[in-house]
């Protein structure tokens, strides 16, 4: 079997880390992947991808949200066959759905939904997620948050819709080994605590409201792992609430699995989530966890770590210092996180894309009860 997967980018967001984890052990069971996006940043996820041998094609270097796109991948799917298009994100997800209806050849196309809302969700532009949605056999939606959210907004794709949870490589985060904690975190003092987030610099991931928890707590680290359009705007609220020398921006990192085991508490404070694979890297290694208690976080966090209100400093502050203040309750926390991450396996992740990819080849899933089953996996 030939799969497509279809992508703005190979970055360090969730989709793409899950795009690349399914590479080596879909090749295993004779699905082969090729790659295609809308743009190239040679990175880590590239670089390893193209080390296993695999295609990634990226034809052009124009804005994802140029239409240009529409005409380069109708090109690329009227050159090459395949059984089977997955398409990932917006806005590739409207252009594919474009150039799916002009393609001369007939492809099974598929779409992962990553999040549980987006900007898209208004009355007016519900027109244009009607029309892209609709090009897709089948839209997977990677919580039940997620899938209950999209129903919601259109109930037209509920038939087509089915729920597998994003996965990770377990073992890999759960047997790190810890860096030098004044070295990873640029501290002088390693008993200092510190916190770790992971994620773009992006407003939805609201890196901000925990840069103010931060600043009322004493003497504690934040260590933000990412890149993005606010760098500048989260390091002048550093500097204006006069913590800059205890926030640290470390960009893009390949070691991760390493900086989770190092830090002392793990932090996602985000506005909306699908199911966030920095979180399931946070459980798999043992971390203490405090999420922001939107639907994607809360369902995948569960007992294995504390919730605050989203947006809410005052409330994430009182939960940071519950845990500084509690050694006992960060360990029982850490062992709730690795049992709740064996939930989450990558394999059992990849068993259900393969499940689907087959089906939807072999035109089998055309019931109710075969999504149900899609949606009970676990």
């Amino acid at each position: 079997m030939k799969v497509l997967q279809v992508i703005d980018s190979l970055g360090m967001g969730g989709a793409e880390v899950l795009v690349s984890q399914l590479h080596a052990g879909f090749r295993e069971r004779g699905i082969e992947c090729e790659y295609y996006l809308l743009r190239s940043e040679n990175t880590e996820l590239e670089k390893e991808l193209l080390a296993q041998g695999a295609r990634i094609y990226a034809p052009l270097k124009a804005s994802v949200y140029s239409p240009r796109h529409v005409l380069a991948l109708r090109a690329h799917l009227n050159a090459c066959h395949y059984d089977v298009v997955h398409v990932h994100l917006f806005p590739v997800q409207l252009w594919a759905a474009i150039a799916a209806k002009l393609t001369r050849r007939v492809n099974k196309f598929i779409t992962t939904e990553h999040n549980t809302t987006n900007r898209r969700r208004r009355k007016w532009l519900r027109a244009l997620d009607r029309f892209q949605y609709a090009a897709y056999q089948r839209v997977i939606c990677v919580s039940s948050a997620t899938l209950t959210n999209l129903v919601q907004w259109l109930p037209e794709v509920s038939e087509r819709v089915a729920a597998i949870p994003n996965g990770i490589d377990v073992d890999r985060f759960g047997f790190a080994a810890a860096l030098d904690k004044k070295a990873a975190f640029s501290i002088a003092d390693e008993t200092l605590p510190v916190v770790l987030a992971v994620g773009r610099l992006e407003d939805v991931k609201d890196h901000a409201t925990l840069i103010r928890a931060i600043s009322t707590i004493p003497r504690v680290h934040l260590a933000i792992v990412g890149t993005g359009i606010l760098l500048e705007k989260l390091s002048h609220l550093a500097e204006t609430l006069g913590i800059s020398e205890r926030v640290h921006f470390l960009g893009r990192r390949s070691d991760v699995s390493r900086l989770l085991k190092t830090a002392d508490i793990y932090a996602q404070p985000s506005r909306w989530e699908g199911l966030s694979i920095a979180v399931l890297e946070a459980l798999a290694s043992g971390a203490t966890i405090v999420a922001s208690n939107v639907a994607g976080l809360a369902e995948v966090v569960a007992d294995a770590g504390l919730l605050f209100p989203a947006g809410d400093h005052e409330q994430l502050a009182i939960c940071l210092r519950t845990l500084l203040d509690d050694p006992k309750l960060r360990q029982r926390l850490s062992r709730a996180a690795r049992d709740r991450a064996q939930e989450f396996s990558i394999g059992k992740t990849r068993d259900c894309y393969e499940e689907l990819y087959r089906e939807v080849v072999d035109g089998a899933w055309e019931t109710d009860a075969a999504a149900t089953e899609l949606v009970d996996y676990k």
